[in-house]
């Protein structure tokens, strides 16, 4: 879900949105979620469970979650942290709702570890004073839970060159990313429900009230109705499994080949595992072709990230026809959620990325516009193989 502007458990945007709405009871509107904390008051948590002193504290991009950079007193020691992180940490205060499912905390910490051990660089939990991976805290008066996980250095997507071979490269490695999971099972997965997850798409009639353009909430019903006629029936026939639920340009790192170089770069690690979920994989290739889309100005972008999941992965016919409907219904869900969150919390400007990124504008462009049949910049499976063929 397009999110904006910091950077996370990378470099400081998006180690942040561990997660956004809700859990076994979906989010209702006017329900206020955040965690309520100054710096004083992370400071003493981040010293009282991990033993760390503070040398360096900066607020990270959260959605409903609360995210820190920490840099630590090098004289200040935790003897429980074995291996200090030399590029510092991310403590994650993570939102009321999501907080009530301690299993699907446990599902976040044991995917980052399972994904360690098999070559894919993403955060690594650290354990508390008390020898655990997360605890629950009473702030604010709500309970929140609290994790710390190391820092992981790099470049986010979005700050990185753009090439026909970078988007590529990420459809590669987010087929391998479900090749890889296919083995990860956890029961913290099997019953979670958020409103981020695309089957949840027909529930956004509950929020598309804060819509108040007309012409936009033409086009938010439009791909809702749609959704439910064309994608709802279908669901028991797609290929299913654990997906990570949210690959943006702000959750995928890269790295140059060449030392201090700005050039030659190529996808290398994976933040952000706050919407794991078991669900379709023909879902995640379509959010990674929506915010790779967003992120480039340019729908044959869709086509070469299409170009290297399919490497990796079988995409049967019958689910690339979904595509643009899917593609639609993430745009619709971004942007609804994205303007709720934003009447909610008028100070959080992470939340209208896709719209700053002209998100409606390419959503009335992919369902309004009729394109030249010998040259239509939304025919993804022929711009892949064109792509394929050429290189």
């Amino acid at each position: 879900m397009l999110k904006a502007i910091l950077r996370n458990e990378t470099g400081l945007v998006d180690q942040c949105s561990e997660s956004k709405m809700s859990e076994a009871t979906l989010l209702e509107p006017g329900t206020v979620i955040r965690p309520i904390i100054d710096h004083e008051g992370v400071k003493l948590l981040v010293e009282r469970l991990y033993g760390i002193s503070v040398l360096e504290l900066t607020e990270m991009n959260g959605y409903d979650d609360k995210n820190y950079k920490i840099i630590e007193d090098p004289n200040v020691k935790n003897p429980l942290i074995t291996n200090h992180s030399p590029h510092g940490y991310v403590l994650k205060i993570m939102n009321s709702m999501d907080s009530k499912n301690v299993s699907f905390v446990e599902a976040q910490n044991e995917i980052m570890n399972f994904l360690l051990t098999r070559s894919v660089t993403c955060p690594k939990p650290v354990r508390n004073v008390f020898g655990h991976l997360h605890s629950v805290e009473n702030i604010g008066g709500k309970q929140h839970v609290v994790r710390l996980l190391e820092f992981v250095p790099g470049e986010l997507l979005k700050d990185v060159p753009k090439s026909e071979a970078l988007f590529y490269q990420l459809g590669e490695f987010v087929a391998n990313l479900d090749n890889k999971l296919q083995n990860f099972n956890h029961s913290g997965l099997v019953s979670r429900e958020h409103m981020w997850m695309l089957t949840k798409v027909p529930d956004l009639e509950k929020f598309k009230y804060v819509i108040k353009d007309t012409e936009k909430l033409d086009l938010v019903e439009e791909v809702i109705e749609e959704f439910k006629y064309a994608i709802v029936p279908r669901l028991d026939e797609l290929q299913k499994g654990v997906i990570h639920g949210d690959i943006n340009e702000m959750n995928i790192l890269a790295t140059s080949k060449i030392p201090n170089s700005k050039s030659d770069y190529r996808i290398s690690g994976v933040l952000d595992f706050g919407d794991i979920q078991y669900s379709y994989y023909v879902f995640e290739l379509a959010i990674t072709m929506t915010y790779v889309m967003l992120l480039s100005g340019d729908p044959r972008s869709g086509g070469l990230v299409l170009a290297g999941y399919t490497v990796n992965r079988r995409l049967p016919d019958d689910e690339y026809r979904l595509l643009k409907t899917l593609i639609s219904a993430r745009l619709v869900q971004s942007l609804t959620l994205g303007a709720y969150s934003i009447v909610q919390d008028p100070n959080n400007h992470y939340v209208t990325s896709t719209e700053k990124a002209d998100g409606w504008g390419f959503l009335k462009k992919l369902r309004k516009s009729k394109p030249n049949p010998e040259d239509d910049p939304t025919d993804w499976k022929a711009i892949a193989n064109e792509y394929l063929t050429r290189s």
